[in-house]
């Protein structure tokens, strides 16, 4: 039985990237497709076994897949394991090894590290981030630094201290930035369980190592702040009256007839829903 596992986002499916990882030996490759079946490419099924790709609800983003691979509980089976994106680069599959042996300091490894906001994040700056997490930070002074969500690695023994990530599901389908608060809630959630030095990573530069490049949005890039074909004065005000919807439904803003406020904003927020990215 292999002890490794790999947890891939299923959403741009590059034929190459698919090919290389299947004939990765001693690594059981499971798929969290957010695209339905009628969606996938039928290579995909020719390269793994249908039961490692699972079908699940187009909602929370990278985080979301993630999650909801842990909810299957089939990471259970594995002592390392993996969660990545399917937009990424892999130049050397060494990566699992140097992974490996870096995870005997570290409890989370990503691939490379960040500059300023990008890796070391404050409470104060970002409250609304961490407003549906489960876990919460003792203090507004709170920092933490973080790993980016389309590649990082841990361990079983690490999964099951830390029981869940803490997403946010987004349910207006608002903006695929707020994928963010996802990685903002973790990670805080993961350095106050294991220390502020629990991250480690394959290299000093962002989004990129020896091993393995990341991108933003596909291979492509992309802006995420681009409005796209909304007035970016409405996209601003929209983005904003959604943290403050969700700042007042988790009561991490207290404001008067709470009640009437969450209903006169989400009719508005349903309306932009799916339409800014």
């Amino acid at each position: 039985m292999n002890e490794i596992a790999f947890c891939i986002t299923g959403w741009h499916y590059p034929l190459d990237y698919y090919q290389e990882i299947s004939s990765l030996p001693g690594v059981d490759i499971y798929i969290v497709s957010h695209k339905k079946r009628r969606n996938i490419p039928g290579f995909l099924f020719e390269l793994f076994p249908e039961n490692q790709i699972l079908l699940r609800s187009n909602i929370g983003y990278d985080w979301g897949c993630y999650q909801q691979f842990i909810s299957s509980g089939l990471w259970r089976r594995y002592s390392t394991l993996f969660f990545m994106h399917d937009d990424i680069d892999i130049h050397d599959f060494g990566f699992v090894e140097e992974t490996r042996k870096l995870l005997g300091n570290h409890a989370v490894i990503g691939n490379g590290r960040g500059q300023g906001s990008v890796s070391y994040t404050s409470v104060r700056n970002h409250p609304y981030a961490y407003a549906h997490s489960s876990w919460k930070p003792d203090s507004f002074d709170f920092q933490h630094y973080t790993i980016r969500g389309s590649f990082l690695a841990t361990t079983r023994n690490v999964l099951e201290k830390l029981d869940t990530f803490e997403v946010y599901w987004d349910p207006f389908k608002i903006f695929i930035g707020y994928g963010n608060w996802s990685t903002k809630a973790t990670c805080g959630k993961m350095a106050d369980t294991f220390g502020p030095n629990c991250f480690g990573y394959l290299s000093e530069v962002f989004g990129s190592s020896k091993y393995i490049t990341e991108y933003v949005r596909g291979k492509a890039g992309g802006e995420l702040n681009q409005p796209g074909d909304v007035n970016k004065s409405i996209y601003s005000l929209i983005k904003r009256l959604s943290q403050v919807y969700i700042e007042t439904y988790y009561r991490e803003r207290e404001v008067k007839a709470r009640s009437l406020w969450l209903l006169a904003m989400k009719p508005i927020l349903r309306l932009f829903s799916g339409k800014l990215y």
